[in-house]
């Protein structure tokens, strides 16, 4: 007996896990040195104290939150830590030097004493690092998942997000019985901005006019790149008179922005705008096509314009 004492001792003294044992009134009774080293604590310190002081604070509710008082009352009613109760939970510890420590333990009732009272073990298991991987995953994904809608030059939507904006707002159109307007911008004359000036002054003459266009737009707009120098603007519940506002202010909006190209060159820059009002009968299809007539008619007016279907 005494080789096996020797054996489990020397066991939970080089364990790289932190062992714990409790009682049911959540008093800690025994630590391993792992655990002095992931709370910063003296094993004086820990031992004859409750553990439920080296929860983080933001974490008792959490801890609570999955736990049957009424079924489990008759089994723990003297317990105050349920995270004692067997199984495996994530919980924050606090340590000594108040720093908050994300934690996994597995936790399992122990043989009751001869007293007949009961008493709980834990193995837990420093995850920062686990934490770490996984929020980054999360911030990979969400990157990921924005880049697949985002125009990666302009960061505006591009052509798959501002189509599928489309199609949500007419199916609102159609439950509610409301109308919306359709607008697609053209730059004028933007081969030869790219043919004269190199395809780095176009990139900046895209990427700043997608700014003058989001500062102009009102907050329940949309607009998306839905083309190379060809732009889609979304203005639900919009009459012709506000569609009207709307548009023109983007127009001169451009047309008064100064665009820098190199020390006291500015590029000046104009656009043609075509617009459908649409509600509840037309078709995605249909809608485009009208804008496009109406872009045309632009064009075909001497650009810098705004036409109506």
């Amino acid at each position: 007996m005494k080789v096996e004492i020797s054996f489990f001792k020397e066991l939970f003294e080089r364990a790289l896990d932190s062992v714990w044992v409790v009682n049911e009134n959540g008093i800690i009774e025994f630590i391993n040195p792992a655990c002095e080293i992931l709370t910063g604590y003296d094993a004086k310190e820990l031992i004859g104290s409750d553990f439920k002081n080296l929860i983080a604070q933001q974490n008792n509710l959490e801890l609570n939150k999955d736990y049957n008082i009424n079924q489990k009352n008759n089994e723990i009613n003297n317990i105050i830590n349920p995270i004692f109760i067997t199984g495996t939970r994530e919980f924050s510890l606090k340590t000594k030097e108040n720093t908050i420590i994300p934690v996994e333990m597995k936790s399992f009732e122990l043989h009751s004493t001869k007293d007949g009272s009961k008493m709980f073990a834990g193995i837990m298991r420093d995850i920062q690092f686990r934490k770490s991987l996984e929020e980054n995953q999360r911030m990979t994904m969400a990157t990921l998942k924005k880049l697949a809608f985002i125009d990666e030059l302009t960061m505006i939507p591009n052509r798959r997000s501002f189509y599928d904006s489309f199609r949500k707002l007419i199916a609102t159109n159609i439950r509610h019985n409301r109308h919306a307007t359709l607008a697609i911008v053209d730059i004028d004359n933007f081969k030869e901005i790219n043919d004269t000036y190199g395809h780095d002054i176009g990139d900046l003459v895209l990427r700043n006019i997608s700014k003058a266009f989001i500062e102009n737009l009102r907050e329940e707009d949309t607009v998306g790149r839905i083309g190379g120098e060809e732009f889609g603007f979304l203005l639900p519940e919009t009459d012709d008179e506000g569609a009207y506002r709307v548009l023109e202010r983007l127009r001169l909006a451009v047309k008064h922005y100064r665009f820098f190209v190199f020390e006291n060159f500015y590029l000046n820059v104009t656009i043609s705008l075509g617009y459908v009002r649409f509600g509840q009968t037309q078709t995605l299809e249909q809608v485009i096509k009208c804008a496009d007539i109406a872009l045309y008619k632009s064009k075909n007016s001497g650009k810098d314009t705004l036409s109506k279907f």
